[in-house]
This record gives structure tokens, C-alpha cells and sequence, in this order.
């Protein structure tokens, strides 16, 4: 028998190379467990290929901005920033992620004609009611990216909250901006390879395709004495203060834009390369253990002690 099929193979050396690729799988397609996950974007996995996932993970990142006026750059820089950070974190921990969370409070720049608006108390309940699906679901481990949008803990961070008041179950908001202060060393291109990593670089445009404008100094405050007296006292911000942009070109800018196509492909590289290195120094696996190691606490010690004093949500799925 043997004799005879190393004869056929010897014969036929295609049909040996094509048996022989059979038989080693793809890395590309491979998880860590060897479990095939064709993307990472949970919206274009298969209920089939969902269900797979889930027998043996439960987490799940989700990215949420603003869309609304940035100067001459995209209005979208502010999902976009969450968007590619959440890309790059799902893939360091062997996870998904859910996109297309665009449209949330604004903050002070709704005097724009770029600028959607979403309130605060519609954007919270819409987000509480998405993570209520998403643990239903099984998504238990939820980590809600933010990157760069100031007013996003009042949207984010209270539905964070709210969430686990309701249902007891923690789940956690990375606001990615506090970690790129920290960082050692460049960070000035990561937007640039976030746009990359969307196929979007051109998006960003170069510094002739744009007419030259006088920087508005003084930001929001440039018009209001009592909002630049507050702000030089150290009272104004997005979580502190109620203001509007009475200049609706004044948020957001372009900086120092690249000359040329060439240059801005190779900030795109520099940019991904500094956000490789931003998402390793999370060590998003030792989080995500930490996540399920805070919620068995909470499930096996708090709840059972002080469930008459926890507040919740009779009507929510737990």
C-alpha cells in the first residue's frame, strides 16, 4: 500500500505538494488555540463563526468617538483614534472587536457644521442598552475604547458605571490618550497610521492641498473673558465647564502636515509602528485576567454579602 502511493506521489509531484499544504494550516487564520478567525471585526463574522468564538472567549473591544469639526483634518479623527487603537488591541488579545460607534456627544464644538450631535443622556441609554445586548450575547468581558474626545467619560464612563450598577457585572474604559502621555519616546504620527491601517490615509491631506490659516490662539476662550479667566484659573474643561466654540473653525487643526505623499506614507509607518508599541505596553492580557478575576470577586463575594443593598436592574438580563 505504501509502496504503491509513494509510487503515484513520485509520479504526480503536484498532487504531493497540494496534499502536503493540506495538511499545515495558515498562521494568518490561526487564533492562539488554533481556532480559525477570519477577521476580527465581529460585524462581518458568521453567527457560526461568533459561536466558535465564544466557547472560548467572552471578550469583545468596542470603540466609540465624535464625529465633529477638526480644521482641515477628517471629521471622523476622533472615531477613527478609538476605531484603529480597538483594531490593534483585539489583535494583541486574541479578541474581537465592534465598530461603527461613531455618533456621541459632541461636547463644545456643536456650533460646527461638521459636528453631529448626540446628547449626553440619549448617547449613555443607547450605549447601556448595546452593552446590555452584547452580555446577553456573551460578551461578559466588554472593554469600551476611547482615545482623544474630551467629553467622553461623561458619555462612556457614567453608562461604564451605570451598567454595573444594574447588572453587577464590571466591564472596563480604556481612555487610550492617558496612556500615550505616558509614552516614552515619538508619538506624533499615530494618527497617521490609524488612517493607515483603515485604507484611509489619503484622508489626511497634504500641506498644499490646504489654504494656510492663522492658528486661533487662545482656543474656545479666544472671544469669552469669563470662560479664558476660568480656563487660566484652571476651571475650564470639557467634565467642568459648559461652553460652545464661538468660532466654528476654530476646533482642531492640522499641525504640521506632510508635503507629500511620500512623507505621509512614511509617517503611516512610523504611526503604526508607535501604536504597536503603545498596545503591547498594556499587556491587555494580563487586563483582560484581571477583568475576570474582579468580576468572580464581585459574583462570589460582594453580591452574595450586600445583594439587599445593591442597587439593580430587575428588568435587565443577568
Amino acid at each position: 500500500m505504501l509502496t504503491t502511493l509513494k509510487s503515484r506521489l513520485t509520479r504526480r509531484p503536484f498532487l504531493a505538494i497540494l496534499m502536503l499544504f493540506t495538511l499545515i494550516p495558515s498562521p494568518a487564520l490561526l487564533s492562539q488555540d488554533g481556532s480559525k478567525l477570519r477577521t476580527r471585526d465581529v460585524t462581518r463574522l458568521s453567527q457560526i463563526e461568533i459561536a466558535d468564538y465564544l466557547k472560548r472567549s467572552d471578550v469583545i473591544f468596542v470603540p466609540v468617538g465624535a464625529i465633529e469639526a477638526q480644521g482641515v483634518l477628517p471629521s471622523d479623527r476622533e472615531y477613527v483614534a478609538p476605531l484603529g487603537m480597538a483594531m490593534k488591541m483585539a489583535e494583541e488579545a486574541d479578541a474581537v472587536y465592534l465598530p461603527y460607534l461613531a455618533y456621541f456627544y459632541p461636547g463644545s464644538t456643536i456650533t460646527s457644521a461638521a459636528t453631529v450631535y448626540m446628547s449626553l443622556s440619549e448617547g449613555e441609554t443607547y450605549l447601556k442598552i448595546l452593552a446590555k445586548s452584547l452580555l446577553r450575547q456573551g460578551y461578559r468581558r466588554q472593554i469600551w475604547v476611547t482615545m482623544g474626545h474630551g467629553p467622553s467619560p461623561l458619555t462612556v464612563g457614567t453608562m461604564v458605571r451605570a451598567f454595573f450598577e444594574e447588572t453587577h457585572v464590571p466591564i472596563l474604559n480604556i481612555e487610550v490618550s492617558n496612556m500615550v502621555r505616558a509614552m516614552k519616546g515619538d508619538r506624533s504620527k499615530i494618527m497617521y497610521g490609524e488612517y493607515a491601517m483603515l485604507g484611509r490615509l489619503e484622508d489626511i491631506p497634504l500641506a498644499g492641498d490646504v489654504p494656510k490659516t492663522q492658528r486661533h490662539e487662545g482656543g474656545a476662550a479666544a472671544d469669552d473673558p469669563g470662560l479664558a479667566a476660568l480656563t487660566k484659573m484652571g476651571l475650564a474643561g470639557s467634565l467642568t465647564l459648559g461652553y460652545w466654540w464661538s468660532d466654528p473653525e476654530g476646533h482642531g487643526g492640522g499641525g504640521n502636515l506632510p508635503a507629500t505623499s511620500a512623507q505621509r506614507t512614511a509617517w503611516a509607518k512610523e504611526g503604526e509602528a508607535e501604536i504597536d508599541a503603545l498596545v503591547k505596553s498594556m499587556d491587555l492580557k494580563a487586563v483582560v485576567q484581571a477583568l475576570r478575576d474582579h468580576d468572580k470577586f464581585t459574583q462570589e463575594m460582594i453580591v452574595p454579602k450586600f445583594k439587599n443593598m445593591l442597587p439593580s436592574d430587575n428588568s435587565s438580563e443577568r
